[in-house]
């Protein structure tokens, strides 16, 4: 917060000026997403010329999207800073000499970011859907069956409380969850929770 917003201290830090616009985050932003998603952009604005920007951001966004998912490892924090350095040394142009950026900058002030999506296959933001874990909170539950009826996939069971039934607590089967979010969007008593 205390960096004055000028080329040469941009740089310093591993950022840039760019187009003059600027992106403000928070801690409920996921910083490898972050990442993902800057180098889905830039593999598609490459324009192929030369193999360091073409194969570098495909590759780069390609270890981003298996970390996301759950399926990194630790080796590849380091593939991604060598893809980035000879990346950004290589490239003919500023596209590809910047496009490294947004995975080294994360990297240098968010490496725990990475190592939590790997080590502990979590995502302390919520936003990597394949890193998420619903669970019902039994003790919050009231047996409405709104979670169950809104799951598109019948990952929930259990049975509907009603004055003539008494209701079985509700449950969701990791195993069929696709982590849509549909049962913590219906449920009105925060029975659901996201870890």
């Amino acid at each position: 917060m205390d960096i004055p917003v000028d080329f040469d201290r941009l740089t310093e830090v591993g950022s840039m000026m760019g187009s003059g616009g600027m992106i403000v985050m928070d801690e409920s932003t996921c910083m490898v997403d972050v990442a993902k998603y800057f180098m889905n952009f830039l593999k598609d604005e490459s324009c192929g010329k030369c193999t360091s920007c073409r194969e570098g951001t495909k590759r780069m966004h390609e270890i981003l999207t298996d970390i996301s998912e759950g399926r990194g490892t630790i080796d590849q924090i380091h593939l991604l800073e060598e893809l980035g350095w000879a990346t950004a040394e290589a490239s003919l142009c500023q596209l590809g000499g910047t496009a490294p950026n947004p995975v080294l900058s994360t990297l240098r002030y968010f490496r725990n970011e990475y190592e939590e999506h790997i080590l502990e296959k979590r995502c302390r933001a919520k936003a990597c859907r394949a890193l998420l874990k619903y669970r019902v909170l039994s003790e919050v539950c009231k047996m409405c069956g709104a979670c169950a009826k809104a799951c598109p996939v019948e990952a929930i069971s259990g049975k509907r409380k009603s004055k003539k039934v008494e209701g079985i607590p509700f449950k969701i089967d990791s195993e069929k969850c696709t982590r849509c979010g549909m049962c913590f969007e219906s449920c009105k008593f925060e029975a659901i929770e996201v870890q």
